[in-house]
């Protein structure tokens, strides 16, 4: 029983191991992609009723599976939207990410400085609808660390049970690199009353494809160029209760991720500014045309004034669930958006 044991651990250890190598080159993903504008696309920043905002992610995922060292990654974000020429607007932000996946310490940290541009096409600011067009673009740095001691191999696996005291086998390189790294992203959004909108955007990441590889300038490891495609809204159903469609579609390389679902608002005006969402979303994978399940994602959700807090949690769907039993990430977004000075300056959809 023992020796069984062991070997399922070395089995699984080589599923997860083998996980995160795929993961090298591509990013870390949010269930709650709305909730992590300017990571879905620079385009997102200025796209909220106020003068700034600011507000913090975190996932933690396969804490079931690994224990004590589980994929954590952890979001930052603030943006300030200034006047421009008309009824037009300029925004700044600035959004930082961790993001550590699993035994080894494969870390990968992010800072970028975002400017956008926000246009009104057509419509009145304060009444009726209005359509905007926003353009926006990303510059920062990337860092990437492994820790090569504490991984494990194949190799020492020497038949009954694993032993790290046996040789590696394996060559190993330098355990960080830094890499500069540019994004850009368009949006379109139309908002046609308090409880009705609709927006549609695209992200382009990594456009410089930055070399990512650990091969100690040996050889090349270039991050593959990621586009993110979204489109959403809110439609009312009644006069307290809106639906909110979401469809993320993601493409890296060979690997396509695709997130869509839907959130139910209910608007509580016998308690001021309050509102409760509840939702669900699917995600499908593939890499190389073959196609999967990846998760159910349960979402959970709270607006008061200008407060907004979702939690959500991934039900695994995925050939891992003999190892998961369908456990799979929790995720939770705070966000606090100030208020203008003036009331409406800019209508935005609800995210």
């Amino acid at each position: 029983m023992k020796n069984r044991i062991s070997i399922l651990n070395v089995i699984l250890f080589a599923i997860l191991f083998g996980i995160t190598h795929t993961t090298f080159a591509q990013d870390a993903h949010w269930s709650q992609f709305s909730s992590t504008p300017l990571r879905l696309s620079p385009a997102m920043a200025g796209v909220f009723d106020g003068d700034w905002r600011a507000g913090v992610n975190y996932r933690e995922q396969w804490a079931s599976v690994i224990g004590p060292n589980p994929y954590r990654s952890v979001h930052a974000s603030g943006e300030a939207r200034f006047f421009g020429f008309g009824q037009d607007y300029f925004t700044v932000g600035l959004n930082l990410m961790n993001d550590v996946a699993g035994s080894g310490g494969y870390t990968t940290n992010e800072g970028h400085l975002t400017l956008s541009y926000l246009k009104q096409m057509a419509g009145n600011r304060r009444y009726g609808s209005a359509h905007y067009l926003v353009v926006g673009a990303q510059g920062g740095l990337g860092q990437r660390t492994v820790d090569w001691d504490d991984l494990s191999y194949s190799s020492q696996f020497n038949g009954d049970v694993f032993d790290p005291n046996l040789p590696t086998n394996e060559p190993t390189g330098i355990s960080s690199t830094l890499y500069p790294d540019l994004n850009a992203g368009l949006m379109w959004y139309g908002v046609f009353n308090e409880r009705q909108s609709i927006y549609a955007g695209i992200g382009a990441h990594h456009l410089n494809k930055p070399n990512i590889s650990f091969a100690d300038g040996s050889s090349n490891d270039f991050l593959h160029m990621k586009i993110s495609a979204y489109i959403g809204g809110e439609y009312p159903l009644s006069d307290r209760l809106s639906v909110m469609p979401s469809l993320l579609t993601m493409f890296q390389g060979p690997s396509l991720e695709m997130t869509g679902g839907a959130n139910i608002r209910y608007k509580w005006d016998d308690y001021g500014d309050f509102a409760l969402r509840l939702g669900a979303s699917g995600r499908l994978v593939s890499k190389d045309s073959a196609f999967g399940t990846d998760a159910i994602t349960v979402l959970a959700g709270l607006e008061y004034e200008r407060v907004v807090l979702g939690i959500s949690y991934d039900v695994n769907t995925s050939t891992l669930v003999p190892a998961t039993n369908r456990r799979g990430a929790f995720e939770v977004s705070l966000y606090y958006t100030h208020p203008g000075k003036t009331k409406g300056d800019v209508k935005c959809p609800k995210f």
